[in-house]
């Protein structure tokens, strides 16, 4: 009886060490599947159009005529130098509405629940309104995000927090190698004419938008063989559990 105590205390004792690995597994296959990672960053501060991180990469061009220059970057980078992208040359007024500005290519093949997030600075005279696009086949833009200005010479977060928009529940925009997005002089609403950022100021097409720290961040498709590896592990917890049972 001594012996069959033991061998049923060892088996038991198997069976939990087991059960505990597979849930490790599990977790790990889950929290995986769901971890933020960053695809591209561009932080300006070695003042090229280079990506300054993430494991996609990517591109971006200046579109509608706009320039391009350097300057103080946001607030919310800490680095030192610190720079942004600042670009000037925008439509004359009541011209090419949602034409000029800034495009990010950055494709997301591989990864899932898409998240831009990036710092916006309005001068004085620039256009108050700016809008924020988006493309799952390079070609047809989306409108998105609009971006108004709380004064001029002001950044997006100087409110407390960065331009985050979450494209995560959007279809086409997982897993696309055509994945872009774009930040664009827009007509006020109420007018259909640029109005500027600064009340007491006119708009002109010298004011300038400027870019820092923009990021698009996403979390990695499960491959077949880590759902096919999923799968085993909650097959074998349900199996030890139901000879548990017996």
């Amino acid at each position: 009886m001594a012996q069959v105590s033991i061998f049923k205390e060892e088996t038991e004792s198997m069976r939990a060490t087991l059960r505990l690995m597979m849930a490790i597994v599990v977790l790990t296959l889950s929290l995986a599947a769901h971890a933020q990672v960053t695809l591209s960053l561009w932080n300006f501060n070695d003042e090229n159009f280079d990506v300054d991180g993430g494991v996609v990469g990517g591109n971006l061009q200046l579109i509608g005529g706009v320039t391009h220059e350097w300057a103080t970057g946001s607030p919310q980078d800490t680095a030192s130098p610190n720079r942004g992208l600042n670009t000037r040359n925008y439509p004359a007024q009541g011209t090419n509405n949602l034409t000029a500005g800034v495009r990010f290519n950055t494709p997301t093949t591989g990864y899932k629940d898409i998240v831009v997030r990036f710092d916006f600075r309005w001068s004085n005279t620039a256009s108050k309104y700016a809008r924020v696009q988006y493309t799952v086949d390079g070609t047809n833009w989306v409108n998105s995000l609009q971006l108004v200005a709380p004064g001029g010479d002001t950044w997006y977060s100087s409110g407390g927090s960065l331009v985050v928009l979450d494209l995560s529940n959007v279809a086409g925009v997982s897993d696309n190698p055509l994945f872009a997005f774009r930040v664009v002089s827009e007509f006020d609403p109420a007018t259909g004419q640029y109005t500027a950022a600064r009340s007491t100021s006119s708009y002109a097409s010298t004011g300038t938008y400027r870019f820092d720290l923009v990021e698009v961040r996403g979390a990695v498709v499960p491959e077949p063989a880590s759902l096919t590896a999923l799968g085993v592990a909650l097959a074998g917890l349900f199996g030890f559990r139901c000879v548990r049972r017996r």
